[in-house]
Order: C-alpha cells, then structure tokens, then sequence
C-alpha cells in the first residue's frame, strides 16, 4: 500500500530508474519517473546496471563477437565491452537527466555491476524505504522475468513504474484501479498527488472477478469517497472476469497513468507483459 515517497533532501529514498538493457528506453516511463519525482518532491537516480555474466564471458575463448551480416568474427575483448558499455550508460543517463533537469527535478547518476534484483535490493537498502522502482525498458514477455523477480524480492519500495512497448505517456487521468478496499486510502491519495502536478482529474474504477464482488467493491468505494471537483467514481465492468476487456475498459477512460496492484484483477500474476501491452500507458504497480 502507498504511504510515502521521500522528498528530496530526506536521504530516505527517491525515483530509482533502472537502465542497462540494450534495448531502447521507453520515454513514456521516463516521462512518468520524472513526473512522479515532481508528485512527491523526490529525487531522481538513473541506476546503470552492467551485466557481470557478459564481462566474465570475456574470459572464455569460445566466445566471441560476431558481426551483424556474420563474415566478421573475432574474440570478445574486455576493453572493448567496458568501452561500449559506458558509453551506453552515458547515453542512457543523458536523456533521463535532460529530461529531470528541464522539469528542475535533482538527477544523480550511478552505475554499478550486479544483476538486477541485487542491485536494486541494495539501492533500495542504502537510501529506503520509500522508494520508487521504475523499469526504463519496455516489459516484453521474453524478459518480464525480471520485473517479476524485483517485485517479490525487492523491499523498500513503494511501487514499481513499468510499461510494455508502445506506451504513450500523454495528458489525461489518473485511473485507480481498486480490487481491494483496504488499499483505497493509499492508492488514491498517491493518485491525487500525482495528478495535481497537472490539474487532471482522478478516476477510481472497481474491478473484480465477479458480479458479487463488482457491486460491493462499488458500494464500499462510494461510502469511503465522496465524489469532488476533481475525483470521479467511475461505474463497475461491465465484463467481469474477462481481463482483455477490463484493460480495454480502462483505456477507453484515456488515462496518463494507471495504479494498479501487483496480483489483482487489471494486472494478473503471470500476465504482466500482455497487460501492460494492453493497457498502452505507464503503470504504477503496487503490492
């Protein structure tokens, strides 16, 4: 449940970007991180994180480099790995900081080599617990292993940022997502800080597995939040227990970003790559 997200200054947390994969980084979790750093007044860390398994691969002469048309093949070299290597740390930090350093959001930069849950479980140590984890790749299913691992065995952080590929980050929304009434009050007060950043409205939409479950999830929202200026309830699923059409439900409502628990009805345990491809927009995934 969100409770807090330190501001800057508290040396108790911040917006720690993971970057590292050798794919693209996706601009609408960077311009999420970024706007979710000026929500909460945080900080911004742009952690590199250098595989250890390709540099010790170095050592092995059976491994080696081989050229994209396949005539030109030659050992791996450590230098040469170390050079490429840091210098897409510093294309990747760049544009994270350009785009912190135009919103007046504090950017630090760090580069470490460990695998991902370690490296992230000890950012998180060092400076938690309140933290925000985000992924800057998109999350395809041949690498959703990752996000799955950092959020069963990352602590000290207050949600994880992802999306999958083709996300868009755009004006719109903030839509909670609520399977679960005690996580109402966090949910929804993350929801309204990081709307106010932009004046938008915030949009709190039961899910559930079934009719039963969809009208007391409604009933319970709507005694716990009246209805303001800037708060909407939106009305139950029409299709419970059909999780494409709930995502397609959600984006209809053109949210900027969505809330949503890590496990729940939106998301699903297992399903993370599809319905971040669905859902086409940054998510904020809480346990």
């Amino acid at each position: 449940m969100i409770a807090h997200v330190a501001q800057a200054g508290e040396n108790r947390g911040r917006v720690v970007v993971r970057l590292g994969e050798p794919a693209r980084s996706s601009s609408a979790v960077l311009s999420a991180a970024v706007h979710l750093a000026r929500a909460f007044q945080a900080e911004i860390e742009g952690l590199f994180i250098e595989d250890p398994d390709v540099v010790n691969a170095c050592a092995h002469p059976f491994c080696h480099d081989i050229s994209l048309t396949g005539e030109r093949k030659g050992r791996l070299s450590t230098t040469a790995v170390g050079r490429d290597t840091a210098l897409l740390s510093i294309a990747m930090q760049r544009e994270l900081a350009d785009r912190a350093t135009a919103s007046g959001v504090p950017f630090e930069a760090r580069a470490v080599r460990d695998t991902v849950v370690s490296a992230l479980q000890t950012a998180c140590s060092q400076r938690g617990p309140w933290n925000i984890v985000a992924f800057a790749e998109p999350i395809r299913a041949a690498r959703s292993d990752i996000l799955d691992d950092a959020l069963s065995a990352v602590w000290g952080a207050t949600g994880f940022l992802a999306a999958g590929p083709g996300a868009i980050w755009r004006r719109g929304p903030v839509l909670v997502a609520v399977d679960d009434v005690d996580r109402l009050p966090g949910m929804v007060r993350a929801a309204e800080r990081i709307a106010a950043v932009d004046g938008v409205d915030v949009f709190v939409m039961p899910v559930g597995p079934d009719d039963i479950a969809l009208d007391w999830l409604e009933g319970e929202i709507r005694l716990t939040l009246p209805e303001t200026a800037n708060l909407r309830c939106l009305p139950r699923s029409q299709h419970p227990g059909s999780p494409s059409v709930l995502r397609a439900e959600v984006c209809a409502h053109e949210p900027s970003l969505i809330i949503a628990r890590n496990g729940g009805q939106l998301l699903g345990l297992g399903h993370l790559p599809r319905a971040l491809a669905d859902l086409a927009r940054p998510v904020f995934i809480v346990h």
